[in-house]
């Protein structure tokens, strides 16, 4: 009698028919918030399972719902011990809910920053879990396209807590191996040079994006971070000459340095492939070297992170300063491209001038999308 009555009081609402779902789930603080909605905490009703749930404003997506609806039913298929696995969703008449098993660990670096030692021995074992996820999802004919340090996620504070890859917003599938993608997406200073050039990209996007990662957990800044003008970054992206500053990278061994030229290849061809890269010696053997990195890895992170947020600010004081002027071609809209954590340079350079950094952002592809009314039972995450 209770659901019928609720289902009634939902057709009068006009609310979707998934809506009734919400019931099975108490709210709780916010965690993190967007351009697209926020992420609360939650409890699942029947057991009191905490879970995370990302709620997204329908009139925010400015009718590309179906950004949503792809990425539902990219996550829905994913079974991985490293990858956040999405539970359920729902939906009402103005906001999507997807439900997200919940990490509570901290972000990559942020988790590195706070620990008492970091060796390079511990960034394999860190780099093995991500390509071993980057790995399935290729597998899968799934190319993420945004990886990076934000995206990887640790599951709980515990000492041998997984490292999970999340946010699958502008991940997709491909229908062959060899489909050329042609959106812009992804975040500055991961996004790889066919991206940027509009070459066409498949999966070695994710591998590019994984040797900036690798690169800077190792030594706190990007290898680009000193290129400020978008052709002499470009020149030196496609030079394929990584520079390893001495300062930082006395210590660290060459198989380290190897894994990151092979993952830097401008041409996506040449680049490892996710299995390829799971058999390099720096992730298999015994070759990485002991000595902390965390005095390094720390200063320069935090001084890439004072940096970015002075450039947030410049750029929202410019923001205003156009739209006062009327400008209708800010330079925000960049094709897609989300700025993000871009790498900025070590503490001993902070007097350059820092590249840009922001939000996430991204751009959609609606393609293999799924009916919003496919599926409104318990998920199979709960089984």
């Amino acid at each position: 009698m209770a659901s019928a009555i609720r289902g009634i009081w939902h057709h009068i609402q006009q609310q979707p028919e998934s809506y009734e779902r919400k019931q099975y789930y108490t709210f709780g603080k916010v965690l993190g918030a967007g351009t697209f909605g926020e992420v609360c905490s939650a409890s699942f009703n029947p057991d009191g399972r905490q879970v995370a749930i990302k709620v997204i404003k329908k009139s925010s997506l400015n009718g590309n719902e179906e950004m949503v609806l792809k990425e539902i039913n990219i996550v829905r298929q994913l079974q991985h011990p490293n990858i956040v696995r999405l539970l359920d969703w729902f939906e009402s008449k103005d906001k999507y809910y997807l439900v997200f098993q919940l990490c509570t660990g901290g972000e990559l670096f942020q988790k590195i920053i706070d620990l008492e030692r970091f060796t390079e021995q511990d960034a394999a074992r860190l780099i093995r879990c991500g390509f071993g996820s980057i790995a399935y999802l290729h597998q899968h004919n799934i190319v993420h396209r945004d990886i990076k340090p934000e995206n990887f996620i640790f599951l709980d504070d515990s000492k041998d807590a997984p490292l999970m890859l999340a946010d699958f917003g502008i991940a997709r599938i491909m229908k062959s191996n060899d489909e050329i993608l042609n959106t812009m997406c992804g975040s500055l200073g991961y996004v790889a040079p066919e991206i940027m050039l509009r070459q066409g990209h498949g999966k070695p996007v994710d591998i590019w994006s994984m040797g900036i990662v690798t690169f800077s957990s190792l030594c706190g800044y990007s290898p680009f971070w000193e290129y400020q003008e978008p052709r002499a970054l470009m020149a030196a992206i496609q030079s394929d000459n990584i520079t390893f500053d001495e300062r930082y990278w006395t210590g660290i061994s060459e198989h380290a340095r190897d894994f990151i030229r092979r993952c830097l290849r401008s041409n996506p061809a040449e680049r490892m492939t996710a299995e390829e890269a799971l058999q390099h010696p720096w992730l298999t053997g015994d070759h990485s070297h002991a000595r902390d990195l965390l005095p390094d890895v720390s200063e320069n992170f935090n001084t890439r992170a004072t940096m970015q947020r002075a450039f947030r600010k410049i750029q929202a004081i410019n923001r205003m300063r156009r739209l006062s002027k009327g400008s209708t071609n800010s330079s925000d809209s960049s094709g897609g491209l989300g700025g993000a954590d871009d790498g900025s340079p070590p503490a001993s350079a902070a007097d350059k001038e820092p590249a840009p950094g922001g939000a996430d952002a991204g751009s959609y592809d609606a393609s293999n999308d799924i009916s919003p009314s496919a599926d409104h039972h318990l998920p199979g995450g709960w089984k």
